[in-house]
């Protein structure tokens, strides 16, 4: 059961989502159900959006998902609804006042097995990486070179040095 507090945090985290699924003119069957609970272990916090034709409404289709899954209702506006359970393969969202010690252990797993922890998107998809593309990789070489050019440059200046005449003055 969530507290306020707890609720208020995962409404603010849910805000910028965007619906991953959605609730049709068949309504809520098995295969539905599965895939939720696919989404529910991998993301944690989803939306989703009951169409204009289904029988069902936002707040009734939440109740049915959360006792069929065992997971938290946590807000339904308009014809979109968020429900959260915490993933059991791989908890990632820290809940204040909530007991986040499989969260916290599955961080140390992975810092322990030296695994960068890549930046997500707001769908939870990998962030492109920047300088991987064919014309960045030619910017980057060029500009290697260049560098290299410099470098070389301060190495083989010529020194000249001011030749004087020396005379004897009898």
């Amino acid at each position: 059961m969530l507290t306020g507090k707890q609720r208020s945090f995962l409404k603010s985290k849910a805000h910028t989502l965007k619906p991953m699924t959605q609730i049709g003119k068949e309504g809520i069957s098995d295969a539905f159900l599965d895939q939720i609970s696919h989404l529910l272990d991998q993301h944690e916090l989803i939306k989703i959006n009951v169409l204009d034709n289904s029988s069902e409404t936002a707040e009734h289709a939440a109740v049915q998902i959360c006792e069929a899954l065992d997971a938290e209702f946590v807000q339904a506006i308009g014809n979109k609804l968020t429900i959260y359970r915490q993933s059991r393969t791989n908890p990632m969202l820290e809940i204040p006042g909530a007991d986040n010690t499989r969260v916290k252990i599955n961080m140390q797993r992975k810092a322990a097995a030296g695994k960068k922890v890549e930046p997500l998107t707001k769908k939870g998809g990998k962030k492109s990486k920047p300088l991987q593309g064919k014309r960045s990789a030619v910017k980057a070489k060029k500009a290697e070179e260049e560098a290299v050019a410099k470098a070389n440059a301060k190495f083989t200046r010529k020194f000249f040095t001011k030749t004087t005449k020396v005379t004897k003055n009898d």
